[in-house]
């Protein structure tokens, strides 16, 4: 019985984690396609960001607070390169910790 149950946990635990997979999976092709974009693009379609910071090389990495229905705030930061592109995306929040596939 003690078996059963643990089998039961586990199988629910994995299609809780698939559930979360697939909804952030959703959101990767638009962060996807926001590659190349510059940060006045971003702030045009998104507001100010919540905090920037600056790298010796000319980047930056900016984040904007993602607030939720149920109260929760997600974060979606921002790579761009010296040039001002967007080179990276990472998201923090209800559905863990991602990154793009790409990289400044």
């Amino acid at each position: 019985m003690r078996t059963l149950l643990l089998f039961g946990l586990m199988a629910m635990g994995l299609t809780v984690a698939g559930c979360v997979n697939q909804e952030i999976h959703e959101y990767s092709p638009k962060w996807d396609s926001w590659m190349g974009s510059t940060k006045d693009d971003r702030i045009k379609e998104m507001g100010i960001p919540t905090r920037c910071h600056s790298f010796k090389d000319g980047g930056e990495v900016c984040e904007w607070m993602i607030p939720q229905q149920d109260g929760r705030q997600d974060l979606i930061g921002l790579t761009f390169n010296p040039k001002g592109q967007a080179c990276q995306w990472s998201y923090r929040g209800f559905y863990g910790m991602q990154k793009s596939k790409t990289s400044c």
